[in-house]
């Protein structure tokens, strides 16, 4: 007993850091920056968990269409080189997020809706408003 509860409490401090990067600990902001980093690291994959269910039934269905797909329709074929938060409005179920597309060109409004679906928050669309 004694043993167990010193590697419980040898432990415990790193029980925070295991879920730290987990998308369920995200809010909208950071789950919307984080999906945005990914994709444009080219880490597409690594986006399916922030597209919600339906989206990914559609994509399944549609084999043509492919998160990089996506990605390059939300990131402009590449012109797109990082995105600011410029305002969120956020309830129980959704948040709309109004943002800044940073490229080469300047800089470019945009909107989109996150969705808050099994614990994390998710694209419902596969485009952007605007």
């Amino acid at each position: 007993m004694n043993k167990t509860l010193r590697v419980l409490l040898l432990a415990l401090p790193f029980l925070g850091l295991a879920c730290a990067d987990s998308q369920s600990n995200m809010g909208p902001a950071t789950a919307f920056e984080t999906s945005y980093q990914l994709a444009l690291e080219g880490k597409y994959d690594q986006t399916a968990d922030y597209f919600s269910d339906s989206v990914l039934t559609y994509l399944k269905n549609n084999p043509d269409m492919t998160l990089q797909k996506v990605w390059a329709a939300r990131l402009n074929d590449g012109a797109v080189k990082g995105i600011k938060i410029i305002e969120r409005h956020t309830d129980e179920k959704n948040c709309d997020i109004q943002f800044m597309l940073l490229g080469d060109g300047g800089m470019t409004d945009a909107e989109d809706t996150l969705v808050f679906e099994k614990g994390m928050w998710k694209f419902d669309k596969l485009k952007r408003v605007r």
